[in-house]
């Protein structure tokens, strides 16, 4: 597995690439700390559009400030969005791999409407954690 890096914010903008469809150009940037830099990725397939589709949306999941990991050529891996917990996320979002047109979610399917979600189930944590390892 590639070094991933770790971007706390939210989408300060968003595009889409003259590279084909699917590719989303975002910037990423934390509104609490004006100081800290944004960052420019790119998210490919079915997360851009999940992405996309959200940006739609007046779902508070958009206004979170969540956890975006990324690789060293700035392609986006997954989201974490962070539950009222700290250690447990509320929702995991990723794709099956990085080409694919299949999300892979762990937590609520469905948009989080508060903007203090719960924290995912310990069986789905449980889940999530042994994906993670072997992914």
């Amino acid at each position: 597995m590639e070094r991933l890096f770790k971007y706390h914010g939210t989408v300060s903008s968003m595009g889409f690439s003259s590279k084909g469809c699917c590719v989303a150009d975002l910037i990423l940037g934390d509104i609490t700390d004006w100081d800290k830099p944004p960052v420019r990725v790119e998210a490919h397939g079915a997360l851009a559009k999940y992405i996309n589709e959200i940006e739609m949306t007046d779902a508070e999941e958009r206004y979170i400030q969540s956890d975006w990991y990324y690789d060293s050529n700035l392609y986006l891996y997954r989201i974490e969005v962070p539950s009222s917990d700290g250690h447990v996320p509320a929702k995991v979002i990723m794709q099956a791999d990085f080409l694919s047109s299949e999300l892979v979610i762990f937590g609520p399917k469905d948009y989080i409407e508060t903007d203090s979600p719960e924290p995912m189930t310990r069986e789905l944590h449980a889940v999530w954690l042994h994906w993670k390892i072997d992914h």
